[in-house]
């Protein structure tokens, strides 16, 4: 909480000292964004199936830090849900998550996420007052607060099975977002895992990358 009230007072110091003959237009304070996850360390074993994706939806604020309001910081507040779709069932055992790879038939199984999200950005844009279609990069760090890691798996009998797994405290995560007015690429990597799996050969993190598409209302 610290830091976060920290980042806010530099942000909105970095603001005020660029407010002398500017103009007052912000830009993209709301996100929504689709993008495909997929493990970013996972067994050989580990497979991804059907089509695994990820929703994400928040506000940042924007604070530009130069008088052409081209640079600008972002703090924001965010939730992302994601599903993703693989052939490793999930459990746990004393405390710890483990993955087997499922041997036989089944009708869906999927790890389901969910996280609160404080994004931290620094932004560029050839954006002006009158000019709403531009280049964009935005780029920086996001924490994320999970609320949800659990393994589902109907068999093929329709027998359903819910997994609620442990999971890190906090996760840390780079973005990178780019394009031009509508269209902007979105590109994320976790740096810190969700958990660590134990299999039977050797462990790997629960972390995931995820490309796809980000759009912003002002």
């Amino acid at each position: 909480m610290r830091k976060l009230l920290l980042l806010l007072f530099l942000g909105s110091a970095l603001q005020a000292a660029a407010q002398d003959e500017v103009t007052s237009f912000r830009e993209d304070q709301i996100y929504f964004s689709i993008a495909y996850p997929y493990f970013s360390d996972a067994p050989s074993e580990l497979i991804q199936n059907k089509l695994s994706y990820s929703f994400s939806l928040g506000f940042i604020r924007d604070m530009p830090i130069n008088k052409k309001r081209t640079l600008a910081v972002g703090l924001g507040l965010g939730w992302e849900s994601s599903t993703v779709f693989n052939n490793m069932q999930f459990e746990v055992l004393d405390d710890a998550v483990t993955a087997t790879a499922i041997q036989g038939k089944y009708q869906k199984n999927v790890l389901n996420m969910q996280s609160f999200a404080v994004p931290f950005e620094l932004r560029w844009r050839s954006a002006t007052e009158l000019k709403h279609a531009f280049w964009r990069i935005y780029s920086g760090m996001s924490f994320h607060l999970p609320i949800q890691l659990t393994a589902k798996n109907t068999s093929l009998e329709g027998v359903q099975k819910s997994t609620s797994l442990p999971h890190s405290s906090t996760l840390l995560r780079w973005n990178i977002h780019f394009g031009f007015n509508t269209w902007n690429i979105s590109i994320a990597h976790d740096l810190r895992p969700w958990a660590k799996s134990n299999t039977t050969n050797n462990s790997f993190d629960i972390k995931f990358t995820k490309i796809g598409l980000i759009f912003y209302i002002l």
